[in-house]
């Protein structure tokens, strides 16, 4: 069975750590929210299911590198965008070999280009999961969702080792399946968070209201106009339909509030760079102005650049 070790032990990660350890599996929870970890160590990892039942896990937890012996199979990495190259700081370097895999299933664009720079290209996984979970208090997740993770090569060429990850999931009782046309699915994903992660952080709405008022859903419609067309500039071939899709999957989680009005309203960083500001990077790059991304990243800025007003 694999080794694992997760960076950036919230909802997301906990989750994962949790169902990789029911399956057999070693893992090693590293946060930097020390009373999260030290929740875990002291009474367990409580993970409260769909159905309502709530499991303890026990698993490894620090908020400190490890020497952990044998070195990882697989660095899970599910920290905030913002947070990607600070957070290897805690993978110790014994505790990773030539072999080891890093597998990230963050939110955004430019997570695998940090980590291709600090580990290699060769060795990053990419992915995006429709897994959800909540973090209720230290050492209490909830899971919130149901759904597949799909992950590919930053690379595009397919490391050692995928069959055995494939195997983990599988075990594991997660739907995962690995895909060569990754980037597509990153754009889509990256989609759905421009169309409604600023505006529902701005507004202080759930993702329902973003279909259901009529300005609100115009606003997400023109920021997703121009994330598609930025795609396609970069080669990839988004749904006529996108705007459809989006708005569909705030209207499927109408009652969600989104990770970054999360962020605003606990007054904590965004990771608006790496979902509208990406939009916009690659725009320049293509000589393509998109006016809607630009506007609503520099709000999320203010918004964050005021929390000690007040």
């Amino acid at each position: 069975m694999m080794r694992i070790m997760v960076v950036g032990a919230g909802a997301m990660g906990s989750l994962f750590g949790a169902r990789f350890a029911a399956a057999g599996a070693p893992v090693l929870l590293l946060d930097v929210d020390a009373h999260h970890v030290a929740a875990i160590r002291t009474h367990g990892l409580r993970l409260k299911e769909l159905a309502g039942e709530e499991k303890t896990f026990w698993l490894e937890a620090s908020s400190e590198p490890v020497a952990w012996h044998p070195p990882a199979d697989l660095v899970l990495v599910m920290v905030k965008s913002y947070a990607t190259e600070h957070a290897l700081r805690l993978v110790s370097p014994q505790s990773v070999g030539p072999r080891t895999l890093f597998l990230s299933l963050q939110n955004g664009m430019g997570n695998a280009e940090i980590l291709s720079r600090l580990v290699g290209e060769d060795r990053v996984l990419v992915g995006v999961t429709a897994q959800g979970a909540t973090k209720a208090a230290p050492g209490v997740v909830r899971h919130g969702g149901v759904g597949p993770t799909f992950f590919g090569s930053a690379s595009g060429s397919s490391p050692d080792g995928i069959s055995d990850l494939l195997d983990l999931f599988s075990a594991a009782g997660l739907e995962a399946a690995y895909r060569p046309d990754i980037r597509d699915l990153l754009w889509h994903k990256l989609c759905v968070n421009v169309g409604i992660n600023a505006v529902t952080a701005l507004c202080g709405i759930d993702n329902g209201t973003v279909a259901a008022l009529d300005p609100a859903r115009r606003l997400c419609e023109a920021a997703v106009m121009e994330a598609v067309a930025v795609a396609r500039a970069e080669g990839i071939d988004l749904p006529e339909d996108m705007t459809a899709r989006v708005l569909a999957v705030a209207e499927a989680t109408a009652s969600n509030r989104s990770s970054m009005r999360q962020d605003v309203e606990g007054r904590r960083p965004t990771e608006i760079e790496a979902i509208n500001g990406a939009v916009v990077r690659l725009a320049r790059k293509h000589g393509m102005a998109v006016p809607v991304n630009w506007t609503l990243t520099q709000l999320v800025k203010i918004r964050e650049l005021s929390y000690g007003d007040g």
